[in-house]
């Protein structure tokens, strides 16, 4: 059997594609209402043999298939991409941005859809929902390109899946939708809301380093901020009086510093919930120490030069520690966005696991969603002597979520007027080198990820 010349072949091929690409075509509403009135023409003119009916329902064909040929063409020769930030807070601004280029020569690209869709790869982790960025393109001329940007609020922690996306069009006459997919599949990390310490936190953490190893700093030796005014209390140093404002008062007013201290930092994390009924109250808690630890790890490296641990109970103890920096950062909200909760977790194994010189050395928080008794859980720790354990226990702050004790030490970032967070893809590959850790919270981040000191 002879073969088809090459010319009969390509147009065949080109026709096929034309006719039926590797798209999706659906009937719309108003196709398929178009759809039953020209049947119900076409059938009412066969049946009645009446020649003008069936001039009509031929004439009325023309738009069907007319749409069929239109909407293949629309999608020749387009190109769309996602651009999308690696990472984003929980609250915060999401911007996405899409690109279409048009690469026909001199027609136009007529009112296209793009529609996205952003699903969580494990909702169990906090319950989050997915989102469905969309975009429209009005007009885009032959040999350019456009951009649009969709912007939303980050939904809750944890890693999220980008699908491939879908470009859309009803061209010409919105009877037909044609879409065909595109885009490369990509994830991003939400990381766990974060908010503000508050001055109840840093008496904490003062009080805290003070009672390290049992003895006080030299305070000549700490770097100190200056933050606002008191009343004059007996011991007060007359050094530290203000003036100025005493005079102005007619009392004795003096000025209140901060002590900064350089010491290193445990924040344990034990995200315990119930085996069986579990309750809204629970889950809440839960989230609530996450954002506390998140927001701590945020401020703590802030300030290079100190060691810090962060450290999770479950079925296997996890631990994150380094000296400060935004690597370190990166991955302790990382962790932070992807952990889960556990009924099994066990504060003696994670002390097990934390190395002795840590346990010596730093200040330890720990932060449960449940009431915990140090004193057992230390001497249930296979690795702690019993001489150790009062010396820990003396720098152990315990916080109870479950209890609100979490209330007072920080605020959360619902009350911070956020900028844009969202750092492109194309600078992914500069995130290890951003200066997150100058920042202490994600709303002083630019677009392009560069923090505002």
């Amino acid at each position: 059997m002879a073969k088809a010349p090459r010319p009969v072949q390509r147009a065949s091929r080109w026709l096929l594609r034309s006719l039926w690409p590797s798209q999706k075509l659906r009937w719309t509403r108003e196709g398929l209402i178009y759809g039953a009135v020209w049947l119900g023409l076409l059938a009412t003119g066969l049946q009645q043999q009446i020649n003008l009916i069936l001039l009509v329902a031929g004439l009325a064909a023309g738009p069907l298939v007319g749409s069929i040929w239109s909407s293949a063409a629309m999608l020749r020769k387009i190109q769309t991409a996602r651009r999308a930030p690696p990472y984003a807070f929980s609250g915060e601004p999401l911007f996405i941005d899409y690109t279409l280029d048009n690469d026909r020569r001199h027609v136009a690209a007529l009112a296209l859809v793009l529609s996205d869709e952003m699903i969580p790869v494990d909702r169990s982790i906090s319950g989050g929902t997915g989102l469905y960025p969309k975009g429209f393109f009005p007009r885009v001329a032959g040999q350019s390109r456009a951009r649009v940007r969709w912007e939303g609020v980050a939904p809750r922690r944890g890693r999220y899946r980008f699908r491939s996306f879908d470009l859309v069009t009803r061209s010409p006459f919105g009877l037909l939708e044609r879409r065909v997919s595109g885009g490369e599949p990509t994830s991003i990390t939400i990381y766990p809301a974060v908010g503000h310490l508050t001055r109840r936190w840093q008496h904490l953490h003062r009080d805290a380093s003070e009672t390290k190893r049992g003895s006080r700093h030299d305070r000549s030796i700490q770097q100190q901020e200056y933050h606002g005014l008191r009343d004059y209390r007996s011991g007060d140093s007359p050094r530290w009086i203000h003036w100025r404002t005493s005079a102005r008062l007619g009392q004795l007013m003096v000025k209140e510093f901060e002590t900064q201290h350089e010491q290193d930092l445990t924040i344990l994390l034990d995200p315990w919930t119930p085996r069986s009924k579990v309750t809204q109250a629970h889950r809440d808690a839960v989230e609530e120490s996450i954002k506390f630890a998140a927001t701590v790890c945020l401020e703590t490296c802030r300030h290079t030069g100190r060691r810090v641990l962060l450290g999770w109970t479950g079925p296997t103890p996890g631990l994150r520690q380094g000296p400060a920096s935004v690597k370190l950062l990166h991955e302790m909200l990382e962790q932070l966005a992807t952990l889960r909760t556990s009924s099994e977790g066990k504060l003696s194994a994670l002390l097990d696991a934390i190395p002795p010189s840590t346990l010596r050395e730093s200040i330890l928080i720990v932060v449960s969603t449940r009431s915990l008794n140090l004193n057992d859980e230390a001497e249930k720790s296979a690795r702690l002597p019993a001489s150790a354990i009062r010396s820990l226990l003396s720098r152990v702050t315990l916080l109870d979520a479950s209890k609100g004790e979490l209330n007072d030490l920080y605020q959360s970032g619902a009350s911070v007027r956020p900028r844009n967070i969202a750092a492109s893809r194309e600078a992914e590959a500069e995130i290890p080198t951003l200066p997150l850790g100058l920042s202490s919270t994600p709303s002083e981040l630019s677009q392009n990820g560069a923090i505002r000191p």
